[in-house]
This record gives C-alpha cells, structure tokens and sequence, in this order.
C-alpha cells in the first residue's frame, strides 16, 4: 500500500496555519500535521521524529531566527521545504534558498501551486526513496596530527556495525590509506573523478576496493599524476552524490590544502573531525583552521569536532586549554598508543583486527557511536557550489 505524505505545516499564526492545512488536505491523501511555534522556539523541526516527507514554513517576525536554525541543519535532517512569507523581501528568499526550500510562495495561495509542489514530491519520492550517506570529513588541524589513522578505523568501525562505507583519500598526490589495509587501487580516484558526469552505483564499483571487512576504499592508483589544483570542482561534486547514493557512510580524508575541491568536500560533511595533537603548534594551526571552516566556508562550529589524538592528561597543552582556544568545538580523545598504531599501519591491518581490546580501539569505538548524537543545532551540507567564494590557498 502507497504511503501517505505526511507534510508538516509550522508557523506562528494559528488563523494562517489552520487555512492552509485545509488546503493542503483538500488535495488528496496526504496527512498534514500543524505545529504552532511557541515559547521562543526557532527551529521549525526541533524534536520532530520522525521527519515529514516535507515542510511548509509559514515565516513571519521570525524569519530570520527560522531560516537559520533549517541552514545549520545535516542535509539529512531537513525535509524538501515549502515557504510562504511576504513578496518583496530579497534577504528572506535568499536565505530561504540557502536553507533548501524548493520554491517561496507569497499569500494567497491558490490551488494550482499547492497541487504542483504535491506532484513534485510525489515524483521525487518515486525516483528517489530518499537515501542519503552521512558524509563524514577528517582533516588534520596541523600536518602528521593523524587524520589518515582516524579516517581509516573509524571507516573500518563503521563498517563493522554492518553500514555500507566507503572510505576515500582525496590526497591524490601523497595518499597513504591503501596501506593501512593492504590494498593497491588498480582505477581509482582519479579515473572515478575523470568518469564522474557518467557514473551510478554500479559503475562505481570498478573504481573501489574491498578489504575483508566490506569496507570500500577509493583512493588514487600509484601511477596517477594529478595536481590538488587540477581537480575539478564539479567533478567531486559529481562523485560524492554517486557515493551518497550506494552507501550508508562517506568518510572522506582530506589533505590540508583548501581550494575549491577540498572546500567542496568539507561544505557538504555533515560533520568535520578537526585531528589535532597537544602542542601550541597544533593548537595555533587549529585556531586558523576552525576560523577559515566557520568565517570563510560558512560551516556551522556544531558541526566541527575536534579530535585530540595521543591525548596525554599530563600535557603542557590541557583538554581545558583547547577548549579555551577552540570554544564552540565538541572534543573526543585518542589514547596514546604510537607502538600498536604504527603496528597497525606496518602490517596493513585495522586496528581491531590485531588490538580489539586496547584502549585505542575502544575509543574509535566511541568515535563511531558520537557520530549517531545529533548536536544541538547542527550544520548542513550544502551540496552548492563554491565557485567565486575567497578560498584560502597555498603556493
């Protein structure tokens, strides 16, 4: 049996609400449900779960506050939106964009366009029942802190609790994480990014390499030539919508280069895990970074999570004084443990499979269970394009 659409309507005047919401139901079957927003609540969709095959935001005063709080949502938290608010307000439908809504409706409304917006969703809910990966990207706040070694077990985590991952280098220069499987990619990454306007699921799987595990990698081949400069943008766009769609989990390792490639990556992660380690160094690199993800490439700070890896409570450098320097920040720590690390990465094999009790892997354990915690307010991935933004860049 067809499942209903289930369409929430929110806003802050009942009279409004109630006339739409017959409307609505005037057009079939479809199940609307109403939330009359009170008590300072901006968030259209805090504390809805399930969520609704769409929202219909009627903004008012608040707008503003509304739109913002839909922006700092994860890509797969926000349903297709609908907003209706006043004509004439260019800062409302810009920012009503950028939160994802699929058109901007001015009262009165008439039949003929609820009717269409319906249609559209029905269309999309065939095409697409609405998969979507979570995109997670590591990057290391200063070079060595250990970005290779987190996005590797936690990949190979992921995988164990049975969610189809796919792991991949973006360093396509200097890329090390076939080794920490054992594996050499025969076509990879950049035969993937060279074919990207052209793949599915399917196609995508020449491109891959399976560890044991199940755990898919995608990373640059050892004959590969290709500058971080030469990557095209739309290309890696291209390839992480193909890898959302035949996967449960993206875990994407970046180097520490932002052009428009690697910004593209981070703009659309649902979450960043910022490596870093105790060391004023690190500390100072990491403050830059955090400034350029949240001032320059607009990612909201609940979506950034520093990683503080071979954390040591007897450091000059404390948890407290990280905190201090990145505020906003959540933190996680890694145990110290360089001599089953290095192991680890010397024989090819996840930490797991040589060291599954050690307090090392216990924590990447816990890495994978926090990424489940929604935080408060968190950000989206845009999945828009970055060209013309002032990127920082290297030379």
């Amino acid at each position: 049996m067809r499942k209903r659409l289930e369409i929430l309507l929110a806003g802050r005047a009942r009279g409004e609400l109630q006339a739409l919401e017959s409307l609505l139901c005037s057009q079939g079957d479809i199940q609307v449900t109403s939330r009359l927003m009170v008590n300072g609540h901006v968030d259209p969709l805090e504390g809805v779960a399930p969520l609704p095959d769409a929202l219909v935001l009627l903004v008012g005063d608040h707008w503003e506050a509304e739109l913002t709080a839909l922006c700092e949502r994860p890509a797969s938290e926000r349903p297709p939106l609908l907003v209706v608010g006043p004509k004439g307000n260019v800062e409302l439908i810009r920012l009503a964009m950028r939160a994802g809504a699929r058109d901007f409706f001015s009262p009165p409304i008439d039949d003929s366009e609820i009717i269409q917006f319906l249609r559209e969703l029905s269309r999309d809910r065939l095409e697409d029942p609405g998969h979507e990966a979570r995109t997670t990207a590591v990057i290391n706040a200063k070079g060595g802190s250990g970005a290779s070694l987190v996005a590797a077990n936690l990949a190979h985590r992921l995988t164990r609790q049975e969610r189809s991952t796919v792991l991949v280098d973006m360093d396509v220069q200097f890329g090390s994480l076939p080794l920490y499987f054992n594996l050499v990619p025969d076509h990879g990454l950049v035969r993937a990014l060279e074919s990207a306007d052209s793949l599915d699921a399917l196609a995508l799987e020449a491109y891959l390499q399976r560890h044991g595990s199940g755990l898919a990698l995608l990373a640059s081949s050892p004959g590969d030539h290709l500058s971080l400069g030469e990557v095209p943008e739309n290309r890696v766009e291209q390839l992480l919508q193909v890898l959302a769609s035949a996967n449960d989990e993206v875990v994407i390792d970046l180097p520490r280069w932002l052009n428009g490639a690697t910004a593209c990556v981070l703009e659309r992660a649902d979450r960043v895990l910022m490596v870093m380690q105790q060391s004023v160094a690190h500390l100072h690199d990491a403050q830059r970074l955090r400034d350029i993800l949240v001032h320059e490439l607009r990612i909201s700070p609940s979506r950034i999570s520093v990683v503080v890896n071979r954390y040591d409570k007897k450091s000059d450098v404390s948890l407290d004084a990280i905190g201090d320097a990145l505020p906003g920040l959540a933190r996680r720590t890694l145990p110290n443990d360089f001599k089953r690390a290095c192991h680890s990465i010397n024989v090819g094999s996840p930490l797991h499979d040589i060291a599954p009790k050690a307090p090392l892997t216990r924590q990447f354990k816990a890495l994978a269970e926090a990424l489940d915690t929604p935080s408060p307010g968190a950000g989206a991935g845009r999945k828009r394009s970055l060209l013309g933004w002032a990127l920082p860049r290297r030379h």
